[in-house]
């Protein structure tokens, strides 16, 4: 296996760690991700109802309704590959845990993104997130990544806020 790390892991790296970093402390700026008209897939959690919205505007809405500030997404793995179909795109695939602040009440969820390259930049076009059905547990005590970091590893994961990312993750 390569040393070298190919476009793909780079950006799906980069993207992982921004987008759950805003995700966990600033949840109103998730929506800047998303591109203009974009997919974005989910399941209720107790109807199980599917809910498609097609716009950012759409998203910022849903993601205000959930009220994401109280809970913690965790990152247990994630995977990028190139789209098969198109050039200048990739898929991500992350698997996590979603913790309720209030009671710790722990849910396993599977995201899958499909990012596409715009202006030397990246944004989500696709977004499917689901519930991984009887992985609901109560957590009484975690860490978060960053309090098993250690302090170098916890400064080099203060990422910047969405605008700055896009020019991280750009192929200039």
């Amino acid at each position: 296996m390569s040393a070298e790390k190919t476009n793909e892991e780079i950006v799906t790296r980069g993207f992982v760690k921004q987008y759950y970093h805003t995700l966990n402390e600033s949840p109103q700026f998730l929506h800047m991700f998303y591109k203009d008209s974009c997919l974005f897939n989910r399941l209720g959690p107790l109807t199980h109802v599917k809910k498609t919205v097609w716009t950012r505007k759409d998203v910022k809405d849903e993601f205000l309704a959930v009220k994401f500030e109280d809970f913690t997404a965790e990152v247990e793995y994630s995977l990028g590959v190139p789209y098969p179909m198109e050039h200048g795109r990739i898929i991500v695939f992350v698997s996590g845990h979603l913790t309720r602040k209030k009671d710790n009440v722990r849910n396993k969820f599977t995201q899958t993104f499909l990012l596409a390259q715009q202006d030397n930049a990246f944004c989500v076009v696709n977004d499917i997130f689901r519930f991984k059905k009887g992985q609901t547990q109560t957590q009484t005590c975690f860490l978060t990544e960053t309090e098993s970091m250690s302090e170098p590893e916890r400064v080099a994961s203060r990422l910047p806020l969405p605008d700055e990312l896009i020019r991280e993750l750009s192929f200039t």
